[in-house]
């Protein structure tokens, strides 16, 4: 066998055993949030969750508004509204 391809063979059975790792430790975190919910929370991290109050919501409502930040999809483009002529090919 060549040893290029027993690499790649190599590579692949390593990715492979990666996916099956991967899929038994999401099965034990699911079959453990039955049982203890807040340990698996802990084992997971918490996820990516942020907290904050009211103030700080209307706060940052503030700010957006008071800098005016336009999103650019929602502008029209000058450009795009013109009308395109269609050449003639004189031949």
């Amino acid at each position: 066998m060549d040893p290029v391809q027993k690499l790649w063979m190599y590579f692949n059975w390593m990715e492979d055993q990666k996916d099956k790792s991967e899929l038994a430790k999401n099965h034990a975190y699911l079959i453990g949030s039955f049982t203890n919910p807040e340990a698996v929370k802990k084992l997971i991290g918490g996820g990516n969750t942020y907290d904050s109050s009211e103030e700080d919501f209307e706060e940052s409502s503030r700010i957006v508004l008071d800098n005016e930040i336009v999103v650019p999809e929602l502008q029209t483009n000058p450009i795009q509204n013109k009308k395109r002529k269609r050449r003639s090919l004189q031949g």
